[in-house]
C-alpha cells in the first residue's frame, strides 16, 4: 500500500486481493438484482428514511440541488429484523443481496485495518488503528447506491467532502466520479474492478491535525449513466474520537469545494465540538 500517495493525490489506490475482488463483484451484482424488485418489496427492508438509518432508503427530491437516488445502508450489526423481512419477501434476490453484504463486510475488514495501520505509522497517529477497529460494529457503514437516469453531464452527486473518518470507493457501474485535486482542478477518480480508492474525510483531517485533507469529490452523469442510471458501492469508516463535526451549526453543502485544503488546522478545528 503506497500510503504516502495520500498527501500528494489526496487518496490511495488499494489493490483487491482475488477473493475480495470476487466478493465486491458479487455484492454489486446482487445489488443490481435487488433494485429490480418491486418498490413495495424493497420498502419492506427500510427501517427509516433518514440518511443514518440502516436498510433501504428512497430519495426522489426536486429542485436545483435535488437528490434522486435509492440506496441501502449495511453494517456489521445488521438487525435481524432486516434479514427476516428479506426472507418474508419470498424473492431470492432479496435474500441473496443481504447475504452478499454480510460476506463483503467480513472480507473487507483486513483492507480497512491495513489502511489504518499504515496511516498510524506514516503520520504518527498513535492508537489510530485501534480506534478504527474498535468502532467497526456501529461506525462502519456501507452504502449501495443507484442514481436514477438523468441529463448527461449534470452533477448527480454534488461536490462535497464526507463527514466521517475515511471513505472507500469500492465499485461503480460507470465512470463519472471525480475528485478536486489540491491544484483545484477536477480529475477522474480512478475506481476500477481491481482496486478500491481510499481517501480522508473530515474526521481524519481532524485526527491528523490536518496533515491529511478531506478530499472533495463529486459524480457526473456520463452518457451511459444518464441513460441507464448509475450503481456504486462506498464504505464510510468512522471512528470514535473526542470531537465530532458540528452538523447542528454547519452544513458541508454550504462550503466551497476544497475550502479545507489551504485552511490552517486551528481554523479547521472550529468546525468540531466535543462529543
Amino acid at each position: 500500500m503506497q500510503i504516502e500517495a495520500i498527501t500528494r493525490m489526496g487518496f490511495v489506490p488499494v489493490p483487491y486481493p482475488t477473493a475480495l475482488r470476487a466478493c465486491v463483484r458479487q455484492a454489486m451484482k446482487s445489488w443490481k438484482d435487488f433494485c429490480q424488485l418491486r418498490q413495495e418489496d424493497k420498502q419492506q427492508l427500510s427501517l427509516g428514511d433518514r440518511i443514518k438509518d440502516i436498510g433501504y432508503v428512497l430519495r426522489d427530491e426536486k429542485g436545483l440541488r435535488k437528490d434522486s437516488k435509492k440506496f441501502f445502508h449495511a453494517n456489521l450489526i445488521m438487525p435481524d429484523e432486516v434479514k427476516a423481512r428479506a426472507r418474508d419477501i419470498f424473492d431470492q434476490r432479496a435474500v441473496a443481496f443481504i447475504d452478499a453484504t454480510d460476506v463483503l463486510l467480513a472480507a473487507i475488514e483486513p483492507t480497512i485495518q491495513a489502511f489504518a495501520r499504515e496511516v498510524e505509522g506514516q503520520f504518527d497517529l498513535s492508537g489510530f488503528e485501534s480506534e478504527v477497529m474498535k468502532s467497526q460494529k456501529k461506525n462502519w457503514t456501507f452504502r449501495y447506491l443507484h442514481y436514477f437516469p438523468s441529463d448527461e453531464g449534470i452533477e448527480i452527486a454534488h461536490a462535497h467532502t464526507d463527514r466521517g473518518g475515511f471513505t472507500l470507493h469500492m465499485s461503480e457501474s460507470h465512470p463519472g466520479a471525480e475528485y478536486l485535486g489540491f491544484d483545484k482542478n477536477w480529475k477522474p477518480l480512478p475506481v476500477s474492478e481491481s482496486e478500491t480508492i481510499i481517501f480522508p474525510s473530515m474526521g481524519l483531517q481532524y485526527r491528523s491535525d490536518s496533515k491529511l485533507k478531506a478530499l472533495c469529490h463529486r459524480v457526473l452523469a456520463t452518457p451511459e449513466a444518464a441513460r441507464e442510471g448509475r450503481y456504486s458501492m462506498v464504505g464510510f469508516i468512522d471512528f470514535i474520537t473526542g470531537h465530532r463535526f458540528n452538523d447542528a451549526q454547519f452544513r458541508l453543502q454550504d462550503f466551497e469545494p476544497g475550502f479545507n485544503y489551504q485552511m490552517s488546522d486551528e481554523e479547521f478545528k472550529k468546525f468540531f465540538i466535543p462529543r
